[in-house]
Formats: C-alpha cells, sequence, structure tokens
C-alpha cells in the first residue's frame, strides 16, 4: 500500500484534498466515458469524491485507493444511468476524451481513440464502463473487478462482449 493510501486508510483526513488533485482528473473521465455528457460527468466525479469522503472509514486498504474510488464512481454512474432508465446517450462530441494521452501518440492513435469513444455510445452501460478502464486506462482485468465489484471472469465476459460488439460496429467483423 502506498504512502497516501495508507494516510487515507489510517483515518487521516487531512490527505482528502490530495487524493481529490491526484483522482480527479481521472474519475472525470470515466465518469464521461460511462454516462456521456459533460456536465453529467462533472457533477458526478464531485458526488464521488463526497462519496468518498463519507465511507472513508470503510476503505480498509484491501484494494488500491484509485480501484477502490473507481469502483464507487462505476457504480455510482450505473446506478444513475439505471435510474434515467437511459441506456445510451447521444454522443455531441469527444473532443476532451483524448485529454489524458499525451502529445507523443501519434494521429492514428488519436483518430482511433475518438472513433471507438464514438462506437461505445451502444454498448450497455456495463460493458462500456468496463471496456473504458480496460482501453483507455489500462487497468488490469483484477483491478476492474476490484473497481466494479465483480468477478475477474464477469469482467472478462463483459469485456469480450464489448470488444466483440465494438468489432461488428467499426466494421471488422464479431468472429476473431
Amino acid at each position: 500500500m502506498d504512502e497516501l493510501s495508507s494516510r487515507f486508510a489510517s483515518g487521516d483526513e487531512t490527505v482528502f484534498d490530495e487524493i481529490v488533485n491526484r483522482y480527479s482528473r481521472k474519475v472525470y473521465e470515466l465518469c464521461y466515458r460511462i454516462l456521456r455528457d459533460r456536465e453529467e460527468a462533472q457533477d458526478m466525479a464531485q458526488e464521488v469524491f463526497v462519496r468518498v469522503y463519507e465511507k472513508r472509514d470503510k476503505f480498509r486498504g484491501g484494494s488500491a485507493l484509485y480501484t477502490w474510488i473507481y469502483r464507487i464512481a462505476t457504480n455510482m454512474c450505473l446506478t444513475r444511468l439505471k435510474k434515467a432508465r437511459v441506456q445510451t446517450v447521444p454522443l455531441e462530441t469527444v473532443e476532451g476524451v483524448l485529454e489524458a494521452r499525451p502529445e507523443s501518440a501519434g494521429p492514428d492513435y488519436s483518430r482511433l481513440e475518438a472513433t471507438v469513444a464514438k462506437a461505445m455510445i451502444d454498448l450497455p452501460p456495463r460493458q462500456r464502463a468496463v471496456f473504458a478502464m480496460r482501453f483507455f486506462d489500462k487497468m488490469s482485468l483484477k483491478e476492474i473487478a476490484e473497481a466494479s465489484g465483480t468477478s475477474v471472469g464477469a469482467v472478462k465476459a463483459n469485456y469480450h462482449h464489448a470488444v466483440k460488439h465494438l468489432r461488428n460496429i467499426l466494421g471488422e467483423g464479431g468472429d476473431r
């Protein structure tokens, strides 16, 4: 466990600002990828950190702090989608989806990310969340399982179905 996680797990409330500074952008990006609405994602990211603060006594350090935060964020986003009974939200723009990418990434990679981000609209919310964590955030299957509160097998299944669906959307065929 890193020093920040250790301090948070021990109940040190002075570390909270540091946590928000370190993870706010990633949480916003995750929320945006799931909700597909900038204002909703901003609101949700704020709500996530309120929840993190409220539930700080529940963090025991059994998983990485960012994984615990991602789990809260993913669950809150999926709940919001479920309550709104919205499976997909039209994508107005993909600007901002690529903000976290380094300038060293070539234009072909950026175009690929933009194309994938547009195609993700049609994925069911759980598949969209799993795919976003794996593809954009480069999280391991184990980290995604911890973040989403499911098994590695469920993550693999959701990721497999997401990839298959995206291949069909992007015209690559789904039988690979």
